[in-house]
């Protein structure tokens, strides 16, 4: 289950108002920027998760960043696969 609900929605949202040529770094600003509820979910869900991570082990989830842009690519897979 993704942190961030109806991620596909939202994504489309944030690609309806990014120029034609947005790189991943304008994608997440302006995703924090519409988002930011979304955005604090993620970084909440990530601290949780570290907290509970034990020492000398690997974080179990990966980055809000990180997350939020494999959600853009995710979508972009699925769509040019249809």
């Amino acid at each position: 289950m993704s942190i961030i609900s109806k991620v596909d929605e939202k994504v489309q949202h944030v690609l309806s108002i990014l120029p034609q040529d947005y790189g991943e770094k304008e994608f997440l600003e302006k995703f924090i920027a519409t988002y930011p509820g979304d955005y604090r979910k993620c970084w909440n869900k990530y601290l949780k998760e570290e907290l509970h991570t034990k020492p000398g082990k690997s974080h179990p989830m990966q980055h809000p960043d990180r997350h939020i842009k494999n959600a853009l690519k995710s979508y972009l897979s699925r769509k040019n696969n249809r």
